[in-house]
This record gives C-alpha cells, structure tokens and sequence, in this order.
C-alpha cells in the first residue's frame, strides 16, 4: 500500500494578507468617517441655531415695524436704542417659552439706529453677545441658513454678511459686536412697513400709529358674536334680532315703525325732568305717575267720565242729549234738558221739569168728598183746593146747621201733606190749601168736615199749576 503525502495550499499566506490589507484600510479610513460623522452632528446643530435666530430676526422686524415713530424719535439726535430678547418675548414677538439663547449660551440682543445716509428711516441689527465664541466655520455655517441677511462678527465690530454678500462697520454706527458671535442686518428696505400703511388690524396699540387699530372697509363676522366690548360708538344700527341692554340713552326720538313701546313690571312713560308720565298698575287703569294732572287745548274723550270731586268749568255746561218731561229715566238725580232748553231732573223714575214760573193754571172742577189722580205733566204740579163745605143741611146739636163747616186735606202717594178745616158751625165759612205734586205722583184730595155729626162729605174745587 502506498501512503500519499499532502501538498500544501498554494494561496493559504494571500488570504492572511489580504486580511491585514483590510483591517489596514479600515483603520485608515475610520478617522476620516468619524470626522464627518462630527461634521455632520455639528452642522444639524448649526442649521438648529440659524433657523433659532431667523425666528428672533423676524419677531424683531415685527415689533420696529409696530414702534417704528416712537423708535425713529428716540435715535433721531443720533443715538441707537436696544431692545433685549427678554422684552421681545414679554411683549409677544417671541413665542412663549422661547429660549432666549442659542446652543452656545450666546443671549440676543436687538439694536435699532438711524440709517447714516436717510436719517428719516431706521436700520437694525439683531446680535448675539455673552456664551462662547462659535468657530468662523460655524459662523459661516449659521449665516448662509439663516433666513434674511444672516451674518457673523468678524474681526471684531465689523458684521459680515454670508458668502460676502454685505459688510457694515459697526464702529461707524455708534455699535459694537463681539468676534465669534452672530448677527443679522434689517435694512431700511426690509422695515419700510412700518413706514407705510400695515394690512393687519393690530390687536394692540401702536404709539403714534392709530392706523393699525383702524377698518377701512366692513368686516362681516359671518354670524358670530363679538363679545365683551365696553362702548360701541356708531352713526346707525341695524338689527334684525332683539335688542337687550339694562338702559337705553336717545339723544332725540325713539321711533317704533311697526311695533308697540311694551313696559312691564308696572312701569310705563316718565318725564324726568318734571316727575310725571302714565303707568298701569292693575289690568283696569291707565294711571298719571305722581298723581299729575292732565292738560290739553283739545278734546278729553271716554265712554263715561267720572269725577270723584267738584266737576268745574270755566265756560257752560252743554247737554247734548235731550229728554221729555214725564218719561222714565234712572237712577234717580240724572240732570238732563228739554227740546226747549229747559232743565229736567230725574225724579222718582221720571224726567221733571225744574221751571217753577213758566206754567199755567188749569181748572180740574167741583167735587165732593174725594178726588184722586196722577200727575202726568212731566214737572212738579201744584194743587189748589177750595171750599170743603158740608153737603148735608143737618142741625147740630148745640149750634148751626152743617153747612157752616169745612174740611180739606191733601194726599200725595198715600201720604197726607196738608190739611185744614172748622168745626164751627155757627157762621158760614168755607176755607182753602195747596200743595206740590211731583211729577209721575198720584195725589188725593178729600172733604169730610165733622164726620162724626154726619157733616161730611164736603164740596170743593180743584184748580192745578204746572
């Protein structure tokens, strides 16, 4: 049996070889990565700080622009003004909870001057100061990102815009800045807004600038509300809804086209000055506030008027409506008059005339014993009644003949109102009485002179005036 002897690899030290060439390579090309992996990490911290003072760059815009009279007075005699970041963001041009410094400490400061070639316009320039210094190639970094004229400070007092693009001596100016620091440049141009006319309506006032608080056209709320505004002054209004307010002043009238002047609560119209006016208190009265009269050249008209005290007039008192004496009318006391003018009163259910001596006589004639009748004249009638002598021819017991005595009596409604007579029967008499009638009364007259000697009835005659 033959034994075989193994032959060695051929390629076994290339392998080896191209191992260490490997590693090799890697340790050279490791420094070089971790280098722009820094560069890379510092860059995006860079980028972070630039948009960070382009934020601040524009709330500084903003706030020359609001207070740019105010501003341009105060660096007029050639001084700057400077404005900390801490105001910005106290005063609303930062957000709230703005950092006020950047990732290298450096805090922000906003100084505002005259332009030296315009002095009736503003320049600016937002800086960093304090923290550490950046390197110029983050200074550079920082100002090619950020938004505007973005620079940084190098050497120092001298502001460099990115890639060359501007270059202002600060020294010239009155300013300072410090080397390795960042800055930015507001130009004239770039706050010439606050020169002019703002399209925004400010939501607060700007000193010398009452513009920006001011419409120059309608604005529509598009059916919202505007809420908890103290004085709204206007030339008109109009509503379509329901007016509610706890007063309302009218320098002149107060007109309703369509509607009614509606009170509640027992309230109604009042004079101010004089403490007078209408109200109604129940569901029945119109009522004179403070018991006021009431006064007018015209005509007071009403279904009825009543007046609990003395009815005066300073002229006549017309009757309009005219009655006929001896007809009915009611209640009792009614005043009223004639065709012919004359007064009537109402009296026991009937118009009476109250004239007393512009009627006539009128002879009933000659009865015995009684007569009875009803005044229908319409006015007060009085009765006249004579004679009342005996009828009978009769001898009384100790004197003369029944023929010498009288009786008469007058009855009005059952109630006896006059009456006279004799008893003597010596001589012969005859006697004579009278009485009113109201009108619509029945009245009675009767003659019974000595009954009780069988005298009576007696004769008499009646005669009336009405």
């Amino acid at each position: 049996m033959k034994k075989k002897n193994a032959r060695p690899r051929i390629n076994r030290g290339v392998s080896l070889f191209s191992m260490a060439l490997v590693l090799g390579i890697v340790m050279l090309a490791a420094p070089v990565g971790m280098e722009r992996y820094a560069n890379y990490l510092d860059e995006q911290n860079w980028t972070i700080t630039a948009t960070h003072l382009g934020t601040v760059n524009q709330g500084a815009r903003l706030y020359i622009q609001d207070n740019y009279d105010t501003l341009l007075n105060q660096v007029k005699g050639g001084g700057n003004v400077t404005v900390t970041g801490q105001t910005l963001r106290d005063k609303g041009y930062l957000p709230a909870g703005f950092a006020l410094t950047n990732s290298n400490a450096q805090n922000y400061v906003l100084t505002v001057t005259r332009n030296p070639t315009q002095t009736d316009k503003l320049v600016a320039f937002v800086l960093t100061a304090g923290g550490q210094e950046l390197s110029f190639k983050a200074q550079r970094y920082i100002a090619q990102n950020t938004s505007g004229l973005g620079g940084y400070l190098y050497p120092a007092n001298v502001a460099n815009g990115a890639s060359g693009g501007w270059q202002v001596n600060l020294s010239s100016m009155g300013l300072s800045g410090q080397t390795g620091h960042l800055v930015t440049y507001l130009t004239s141009d770039a706050l010439a807004g606050g020169a002019e006319e703002s399209d925004r309506l400010y939501r607060f006032a700007v000193n010398g600038r009452p513009d920006l608080n001011r419409m120059h056209t309608s604005i529509d709320m598009n059916g919202n509300n505007l809420n908890s505004a103290k004085a709204v002054n206007a030339e008109t209004g109009n509503f379509s809804g329901t007016v509610t307010a706890n007063a309302v002043t009218s320098q002149s009238d107060v007109r309703s086209q369509s509607g009614w002047l509606i009170t509640k609560s027992g309230k109604g119209w009042l004079n101010e000055d004089h403490g007078g006016g209408f109200y109604m208190s129940d569901n029945d009265w119109i009522r004179s506030v403070n018991n006021k009269n009431i006064y007018t050249g015209g005509q007071v008209r009403g279904g009825t008027v009543r007046s609990d005290g003395r009815l005066s007039t300073g002229e006549f008192l017309q009757l309009d409506a005219v009655a006929t004496a001896g007809t009915s009318c009611s209640p009792n006391g009614l005043v009223g008059r004639d065709a012919s003018g004359g007064i009537l009163s109402c009296q026991n259910g009937a118009w009476v005339s109250g004239a007393n001596y512009n009627g006539s006589y009128s002879s009933i004639g000659a009865f015995v014993s009684t007569y009875t009748a009803v005044n229908n004249s319409g006015r007060p009638m009085t009765i006249y009644a004579s004679g009342g002598t005996s009828t009978v021819n009769r001898k009384i017991k100790d004197g003369d003949n029944c023929g010498n005595t009288w009786e008469l009596t007058g009855i009005v409604d059952g109630r006896m109102i006059t009456g006279a007579g004799t008893a003597n029967s010596n001589w012969s008499k005859s006697g004579a009485i009278n009485f009113i009638v109201p009108a619509g009364s029945t009245f009675t007259v009767t003659s019974n002179p000595l009954p009780s000697y069988g005298c009576s009835p007696g004769r008499f005659s009646l005669v009336t005036y009405s």
